[in-house]
């Protein structure tokens, strides 16, 4: 089972090549320069948040509340927690605002960034006032009021989670991903490939489909409220489109040749690529999202030349695909524009699963090399790849976060494939999933609340 994803991805190949805040203070406007945030990891405090009450519930729910943050914060790559035991001052007991922090204690603890907050359960509603200091600066960065209205317990994670995001919108200048989520395919011991969901941090898996078939290559609809993929619900590869909640309506796109796969949307989400056997090789057509051709995108290359897994530029105007027209698996690149394509990838004898950062200036994609797939990074101009994985097994169909500073991708470094998470330059990496059977094929939505 260790390499049924790949097999299942190659025979189709073969077939085709054979809650909301309000500000309690002024917000600080100097951003934090953000330089190798990878390499030098900005150290950060976040000591025990005061609570209101005296109450079990709400000592419970903030010592969640600040192993989440802590959790979170360390998930992104860019910092790193300190350890409390050096902390000096306790601000759930001395005060959390500015006129009650001793910067000289918390610059002492080894930390640049210092988070304080304090946590109230009113009714069914949570109500979290949050700050951040830069310590060397002596400053407040933010205060923030955050509310959650419902249950406290289910209303923590997403409080949390906006904090998280705010911090990094004043860390680094960008929002993060805390509002995406990621799909994935997932064979357990005795049922068929079908597509799965989890939060960007594998928070909660569902599974999605329930096709009883083999199902692959989920695709986001831009806006992340649907999800186009392959099944072979039908006896052959055909192209879906479906909400992106379980139980959501199934509805096919395209059933038109024998070997319809690999959908992609366009960034206006109003049409979707895939590549289709319509006129008797494997081309890439455009799509409307009721499965009508609009028009064909890849033209024929003779009997090799087979294109598959299109995907569009950020900005739409480009389209990278896999091809087999110069003999071997290789990604290329159309302009929409003026129609030109042109090769990117020539290091390697298979390339395949292009994923265009966010920013529109890399290609991520797994390339065969050494007995087994790694995944790469390379400038669309062109130029040489950066190897990311390397010794760990084969390490296939990368993904980007909304912000761009983290991969997602499948890997069999522990026997079984599984989905993992890196930073862009390839460290950090470590799983982000533990389920039954394989999983594989993970790609990244869009923010979804943003």
């Amino acid at each position: 089972m260790k390499k049924t994803y790949r097999i299942i991805v190659q025979t189709l190949l073969l077939m085709a090549f054979l809650l909301s805040g309000t500000p309690s203070q002024a917000e600080d406007r100097v951003q934090l320069r953000v330089t190798n945030p990878f390499e030098n990891k900005t150290p950060v405090a976040v000591p025990a948040f005061h609570i209101a009450a005296a109450s079990d519930h709400e000592k419970e729910l903030a010592t969640q509340a600040v192993t989440l943050l802590q959790e979170t914060l360390a998930f992104t790559g860019y910092f790193r927690m300190v350890n409390p035991e050096a902390f000096l001052e306790a601000p759930s007991q001395t005060g959390i605002t500015e006129q009650d922090i001793h910067f000289d204690r918390w610059r002492s603890s080894g930390a640049e960034l210092l988070v304080t907050g304090s946590l109230t359960v009113s009714g069914q509603a949570i109500i979290g006032d949050f700050y951040l200091y830069d310590i060397f600066r002596q400053k407040s960065l933010f205060g923030v009021r955050l509310r959650g209205a419902g249950s406290p317990d289910e209303n923590l994670r997403p409080l949390i989670l906006k904090l998280a995001d705010k911090i990094m919108v004043t860390y680094s200048g960008k929002h993060g991903f805390f509002g995406s989520r990621i799909a994935f395919v997932s064979k357990g011991s005795s049922t068929p490939k079908e597509i799965w969901t989890c939060d960007f941090d594998g928070y909660k898996p569902a599974q999605l489909t329930r096709n009883k078939a083999i199902t692959l290559t989920p695709a986001w609809s831009p806006d992340g409220s649907k999800i186009a993929y392959t099944s072979y619900v039908n006896d052959k590869p055909d192209i879906f489109v479906q909400g992106a909640w379980p139980g959501a309506r199934r509805d096919i796109v395209t059933a038109k040749g024998t070997t319809n796969i690999t959908p992609a949307w366009l960034p206006d989400g109003q049409m979707m690529a895939a590549s289709l056997t319509i006129e008797g090789d494997q081309a890439i057509y455009l799509l409307t999202q009721k499965g009508k051709i609009r028009k064909r995108l890849t033209r024929k290359w003779g009997k090799w030349g087979i294109d598959v897994s299109p995907v569009f530029s950020p900005s739409g105007d480009r389209m990278a695909f896999v091809s087999k027209r110069s003999g071997s698996p290789q990604i290329y690149i159309k302009n929409l524009n003026n129609g030109r394509i042109e090769r990117l990838t020539f290091d390697g004898k298979y390339n395949t699963s292009p994923a265009w950062s966010p920013t529109g200036d890399q290609m991520a994609y797994a390339g065969f090399k050494d007995g087994h797939f790694d995944i790469h990074v390379m400038d669309v101009r062109g130029g040489r790849p950066m190897q990311l994985t390397l010794g760990t097994g084969d390490n296939e169909t990368p993904s980007w976060s909304p912000d761009g500073s983290l991969i997602v991708f499948s890997s069999t470094r522990k026997g079984k494939s599984s989905i993992y998470v890196m930073n862009a330059y390839g460290t950090d990496q470590r799983q982000l999933v533990s389920l039954p059977g394989e999983q594989t094929a993970p790609v990244w939505s869009s923010n979804l609340n943003q």
